[in-house]
Parts: structure tokens; C-alpha cells; sequence
């Protein structure tokens, strides 16, 4: 019987050893908020590499001084997307000025998540927060500067900026600049608008001869101590040249009067 009881009295003592663990392990974790098993969620970053998973709905691709155009070809987005993450997957920042002449800005909006802003010059590209501006990609920023300048340099866009109020148009002869009447440059407009954009031009030798008239679009912009020409060449009544002397890239628009034969 005795040792019956002091069976008991250690069992007790274990229970209560167990109860008394226990407690202090409780409130332990409940002071120094402990985790078992918890689950957390990091939000996802909006301007992160991992930026380029939202589903692209549209590009808004702005040029200075001529025109906004959209883009909302699905497969287009895409490659527009793979061509941003390349660039800023293989460059890297460096602090160097973007002492690009022109910049062309633009957004992506997602589908499902808020929309990201870019901006590009011919010595840095920036997307969101992330940009990229060192030496081994100048090569791939400048083409896809190209590539974009392309994109918005259209018959409707070249077209709005000879019609804008804003903008000045000149004919240019012999040095000299001279303003078009209104009844000329509702001429010009219309002949850019309604003409057609040549892809292929390579075949064509019609810009080896001077070009038969000159003409000169001042674009109004903030920086009144820089002025933004945009020049656009008409040969034989039949095409135009436009391109920019800020475009360091060099790029040039070919486009074919639709009344031409």
C-alpha cells in the first residue's frame, strides 16, 4: 500500500510537471509571437523582375511633339515584353547620364496588375524602376529605339502633327524657311494622312536626287531653348521622307502618296 502511494505521488508529479511545461511553453509563444507551421505571403513587388508575368493588355507608345499610338495586337505585346526583359535581363545600371537628345516614353497596361510605365533614349532604357544604361547593350537600346520610333512614325501621327495649331510648318528652299499658307498645309495634311507606309523601300533609289520640296514641322515642346524639328521630303509628287534630326538612331519613314501610280 505504501508503495502503491508512492506510485501516485510520482505520477502526480510528472502530470504536474507536463501541466506546468505546458503553460509556460504557451505563454511564451503568445509573448515572443512563435510561428508553427505559419504561412506567409510576400506581396509581389509591381516594379520587380517578375514584373514581366502580368498578361499585357495594350503598349501606349508616345512620341515628343507628334503623337500617341496604342498597341493591343496580342502576339505583338508579347514579343514587345520578351524584348524589354531581355534588355534588362543582360544590362545593368551604371551611373551614366541618359543624355539622349529624344526620349520616347510609353506604358504597359496588365491585366491583372497595375500598369507599368518605360521610358527610352538612345544611351538608357527604363522600365518601371529598373533601368539599364551600361555599354554592352547600347547596341540592342538603340535598336529598339529604332524599332519604336518606327512604330509611331505613322501617316496618321506625321499627318496630326502638320495639322496641330501648336506646331509651325515651314517650306524650306534655297536656306530659307518660309510658313505655309493654311490652304497648304491642309494640303500636306491630307496628303500624309491618306498615304500608305512602305515597308519594303529597298528597292527604290529615289532619294539619290534631291528631294522636289522641303518642308520643316517645328514641334512645340516644353524645353522652349531646344527647338524639335521634324523634316519630311516629298520626291516627285509620288513619296515622303520623314525622320527627325534628334533621332539619333537615324531612322527614316518612307510612305507613298496614294494618288501616286
Amino acid at each position: 500500500m505504501q508503495e502503491e502511494k508512492k506510485g501516485l505521488s510520482w505520477l502526480r508529479l510528472i502530470l504536474l510537471q507536463i501541466v506546468i511545461g505546458c503553460t509556460l511553453i504557451g505563454i511564451f509563444a503568445y509573448l515572443f509571437r512563435i510561428g508553427v507551421d505559419e504561412v506567409r505571403i510576400i506581396p509581389r513587388e509591381p516594379n520587380g523582375r517578375d514584373m514581366f508575368d502580368g498578361v499585357p493588355m495594350r503598349m501606349n507608345i508616345t512620341y515628343p511633339g507628334v503623337g500617341t499610338i496604342s498597341i493591343e495586337d496580342p502576339k505583338e505585346l508579347i514579343a514587345w515584353k520578351e524584348s524589354f526583359a531581355r534588355l534588362l535581363n543582360t544590362g545593368r545600371q551604371e551611373n551614366r547620364a541618359n543624355a539622349s537628345r529624344m526620349l520616347l516614353s510609353g506604358s504597359i497596361a496588365y491585366l491583372d496588375q497595375e500598369d507599368i510605365s518605360f521610358q527610352i533614349g538612345t544611351s538608357g532604357f527604363l522600365f518601371g524602376s529598373d533601368s539599364v544604361n551600361s555599354l554592352e547593350v547600347s547596341a540592342e537600346i538603340r535598336k529598339l529605339q529604332n524599332m519604336l520610333i518606327d512604330k509611331t512614325l505613322t501617316a496618321d501621327t506625321v499627318g496630326t502633327a502638320i495639322e496641330n495649331a501648336e506646331h509651325e510648318v515651314f517650306r524650306l528652299e534655297n536656306g530659307i524657311l518660309t510658313p505655309l499658307s493654311a490652304s497648304e498645309r491642309a494640303s500636306l495634311t491630307m496628303q500624309m494622312r491618306t498615304s500608305v507606309r512602305l515597308i519594303d523601300f529597298s528597292h527604290f533609289n529615289f532619294t539619290e536626287e534631291p528631294p522636289s520640296s522641303h518642308f520643316v514641322v517645328q514641334l512645340a515642346g516644353e524645353e522652349k531653348n531646344r527647338k524639335h524639328w521634324l523634316h519630311i521630303d516629298r520626291y516627285d509628287n509620288a513619296y515622303f521622307v520623314v525622320f527627325d534630326l534628334l533621332d539619333e538612331t537615324n531612322h527614316k519613314a518612307y510612305f507613298k502618296l496614294r494618288e501616286a501610280s
